[in-house]
């Protein structure tokens, strides 16, 4: 890729912005993702914080019993708090064989988004609440029906949309078709968000 005067110094400012100095040159961490062949990640009818029209788009595919993405969960929000306008995180479920009740609590987070509480599961979930806490003040009824039909079939379109992309550890990520696997903190989400709002147009 040719680069300019003028895009060599954006990444400057980005650098800077994030505390690296612009003598250690271009971030290599961000220099490999930007490589990277980008694979498009169809939202569907995934959950979504953040507004429609965001520039950025943060599709995350996570699993409640992970203990990494429990930790990533902070980088994540502060992610979502420090560009309310320019990013948007669609949640994805990539419950793992490893974690025998992760694909129920998964069903149940999609089943309770039927009755409009899908964000509040998915908060208890991941802070590790039990289950009749996470489902209080629903329709018990209606969850029950919906769980015990498999809920919508959205976890299992995500779990063939993680296969199809290749990706099997929780968090992953793809951030504007860009793959990431494994969990990584908010520097790092900055230097690609920043990197990406550049390449755009947009500002923070």
């Amino acid at each position: 890729m040719i680069r300019t005067r003028n895009h060599v110094s954006i990444l400057g400012v980005m650098l800077v912005t994030a505390g690296i100095s612009i003598a250690d040159g271009p971030h290599p961490w961000l220099q490999q993702q930007l490589a990277k062949q980008r694979y498009p990640c169809p939202e569907g009818q995934s959950p979504v914080r953040g507004p429609a029209d965001a520039k950025v788009t943060i599709v995350e595919f996570a699993d409640y019993d992970c203990p990494y993405c429990r930790d990533d969960e902070a980088a994540v929000k502060k992610v979502l708090a420090a560009y309310p306008t320019q990013v948007k995180l669609v949640y994805k479920n990539l419950p793992l064989d490893i974690h025998s009740q992760a694909k129920h609590k998964a069903v149940v987070a999609e089943c309770m988004g039927v009755q409009g509480k899908f964000w509040q599961a998915h908060d208890e979930l991941l802070a590790g609440a039990p289950l009749k806490t996470v489902t209080a003040g629903v329709n018990e009824g209606k969850l029950n029906d919906c769980v015990s039909q498999g809920g919508e079939g959205q976890v299992a379109k995500d779990l063939a949309l993680a296969k199809k992309l290749g990706l099997a550890t929780t968090p992953s990520f793809v951030i504007d078709g860009i793959r990431q696997g494994g969990a990584i903190g908010f520097e790092q989400f900055k230097l690609l968000i920043d990197a990406e709002l550049s390449r755009k147009g947009g500002s923070k």
